[in-house]
């Protein structure tokens, strides 16, 4: 298997990485501009894989990892993992943002992520995902009550969460253990970006930050941490890549190296926001400094299709 990214590859994903730096750049998390989700459909960004057929790029999950992390390593908004997956595996092409639904059992409300103008909602769940309608107002099935959906942060304050009532339209896949895969693979490939996004911050501001008329990351202590930092994004990433490329090869242990990409990659996101923290020190726990906005995006993936230990221990 060849993990080389090919020439069309490195060019998608440094456009990508490009377009993400001059119109989403991660600073500006919190306050996206309204058209967004468009300026994202324009670039194909939620269709990477999705057929010809439904308007899509058809293109490998290799190249979307790649392009994924990218997006990734600027916050771009949750929505992008659901949307991709439902353009890529449900036959009628879906107009709009679909949002993300965190796992939950019926008849318990859904906990809706980045529902705002969103179409729909997609939600995994064991041996596939489902697609809901998400309506403005939904009656309790319990109590009868009729509820106006809100929306509210969450400790991602670039991501809103709404909850929403089970309906009965839903669509899903069944009997095909890729779609739940390819969700887990890009939860994967954001992760990986969020902790690049460390990595860089903390090694630009230890070249910036002077103490005893020295750049902080002079001295050996933070040398250590930015190292430990690169180690852990070089081995995420190879994980990632090789995860890639076993879905696209239809490879019989996809799924035990999707779950490994997921878990180093989480690792990975959440040590390297902590270590990008203590880099800043009192500055990187302010709320204007952008740092906690990797570590709480770190902290919100780790519920995005988590790594399920026992696909991990009984490889």
């Amino acid at each position: 298997m060849d993990l080389t990214p090919s020439d069309d590859q490195i060019a998608f994903q440094t456009a990508a990485a490009d377009w993400c730096r001059d119109h989403m750049p991660l600073e500006q998390a919190r306050s996206r501009p309204a058209d967004l989700w468009d300026q994202l459909e324009a670039m194909g960004l939620p269709r990477i894989t999705a057929p010809e057929a439904n308007d899509g790029l058809a293109l490998d999950h290799a190249t979307e990892a790649l392009v994924f992390a990218e997006l990734g390593r600027f916050l771009a908004p949750v929505s992008l993992l659901a949307s991709a997956v439902a353009n890529r595996w449900f036959d009628e092409p879906f107009d709009g943002k679909v949002a993300l639904a965190l796992t939950a059992e019926e008849p318990g409300p859904m906990r809706v992520l980045d529902p705002v103008d969103s179409a729909a909602v997609l939600m995994l769940l064991p041996g596939s995902v489902r697609v809901f309608d998400i309506p403005d107002s939904f009656t309790n099935q319990i109590t009868g009550q009729r509820h106006v959906t809100r929306h509210q942060p969450t400790i991602d304050l670039s991501t809103m969460q709404s909850r929403q009532e089970w309906t009965t339209t839903a669509v899903w896949t069944e009997g095909d253990v890729r779609p739940p895969l390819h969700l887990q693979l890009l939860a994967a490939a954001f992760a990986v970006g969020c902790a690049d996004a460390a990595r860089d911050m903390a090694a630009d501001y230890s070249r910036l930050r002077q103490q005893f008329e020295r750049p902080i990351g002079w001295f050996q202590a933070l040398k250590h941490i930015c190292s430990d930092m690169a180690v852990r994004c070089a081995v995420a990433r190879s994980q990632l890549y090789y995860a890639a490329c076993a879905l696209d090869a239809g490879d019989a242990d996809a799924a035990f190296h999707i779950v490994a990409a997921k878990r180093i990659a989480d690792q990975a996101a959440l040590e390297n926001g902590r270590a990008n923290i203590q880099v800043h020190g009192g500055i990187g726990m302010t709320d204007e400094a952008a740092p906690h906005l990797c570590l709480k995006r770190a902290h919100l993936l780790q519920f995005i299709a988590p790594a399920d230990a026992a696909v991990l221990l009984a490889a």
